[in-house]
């Protein structure tokens, strides 16, 4: 079962279920979205072996938790760490 809680920690920019929601659905309804921390331009990284997306900024290289969004809403999957793709470490 996926974990439903973010890591304990101070809070990050893009942190929460609800700021990425709200990323989400701009991005999808067709706006530029920003990096909360320097304003550059985000970018969608898409790992579609795990069915999953998220956010990097391509200015100062901030990320998003990887989440998956459908139809029946979005599921942050904050148990895959930075270079982890799919549950499997990168090498």
């Amino acid at each position: 079962m996926a974990d439903t809680k973010p890591p304990d920690g101070p809070p990050t920019p893009l942190g929460t279920a609800e700021e990425l929601a709200d990323v989400w659905t701009r991005f999808r309804g067709g706006a530029m979205v920003h990096c909360p921390a320097d304003d550059g331009p985000l970018a969608l990284a898409v790992d579609g072996a795990a069915g999953a997306y998220r956010f990097v900024c391509t200015n100062c290289g901030l990320a998003s938790p990887w989440f998956e969004a459908g139809p029946l809403g979005m599921n942050v999957r904050w148990h895959l760490q930075p270079g982890v793709s799919g549950g499997v470490a990168d090498e």
